[in-house]
């Protein structure tokens, strides 16, 4: 698929990225429902917060990846 020199990206590592991904994702929806619980007044926030961080961290992957092709 693609390689920057540094990693080789073959279908292993796209398994592996989306693997990652799927971890993120759960992690931070068990954490939002976490902070509902405690405080639902602050949720909205970090909803917000979550949804900025999960558009950074996944943009910059797949601009990496597309770099590296």
């Amino acid at each position: 698929m693609g390689s920057d020199g540094l990693i080789e990206l073959d279908q292993s590592c796209w398994s592996a990225l989306a693997k990652y991904n799927l971890v993120l994702a759960t992690a931070f929806g068990v954490l939002l429902l976490v902070v509902r619980e405690v405080d639902p007044a602050q949720a909205q926030l970090f909803l917000l917060v979550e949804n900025g961080v999960f558009a950074l961290l996944f943009g910059a992957i797949q601009t990496y990846c597309w770099i590296s092709r």
